[in-house]
């Protein structure tokens, strides 16, 4: 006999950030300005040794970005973290939830202003949780090769294992 909600299904506790990125490259950019960004806090940073960040960024030589998955640029001293990319045909608004399928994970993907990518994130912050991966969406706005500096604007689920890119705090 049913009585109500299952007590112990997940239940997010934050609401959905949108956000705003701005980054420079790892090759070209001044050694002090960060390349790096950890997605579950929204922090753009430079690298350090232990590798505690989740996506680099970089700048072809036909000025497209580069989005590198923290495996790709160095070793990380704790586990390794997998980061998985879903390439949706959608464009941004139209995408409102993360796929259940067809990730590629740990490889560097080539963007042009106007693409759209979706990650999936492997995390810490979520070790005690029944899922320890975390969705988020950008979009490339800009890529300024001559800077070597770049523009992404984003959508992040922070609540373990929700796939949901919904207004407010989601529901799956």
């Amino acid at each position: 006999m049913a009585c109500g909600p299952d007590p112990f299904r997940p239940v997010a506790r934050f609401v959905n950030l949108d956000t705003s990125v701005q980054a420079w490259a790892l090759t070209g950019a001044p050694l002090n300005y960060p390349t790096v960004l950890v997605v579950y806090q929204n922090i753009v940073l430079r690298p350090d040794p232990s590798g505690s960040f989740d996506l680099g960024f970089d700048i072809d030589g036909d000025g497209r970005l580069q989005v590198i998955p923290v495996a790709k640029v160095m070793a990380p001293l704790s586990s390794a973290r997998a980061v998985g990319f879903a390439l949706p045909t959608a464009g941004y608004d139209a995408i409102t939830e993360a796929p259940r399928d067809g990730w590629v994970f740990d490889e560097t993907q080539t963007f042009d202003v106007g693409d759209v990518f979706v990650v999936r994130i492997s995390t810490q912050s979520c070790a005690f949780d029944i899922s320890q991966e975390i969705y988020a969406k950008f979009r490339v706005d800009s890529i300024f090769p001559a800077e070597r500096r770049l523009r992404l604007s984003g959508r992040i689920n922070r609540n373990c294992g929700f796939r949901s890119f919904a207004d407010s705090i989601p529901k799956f």
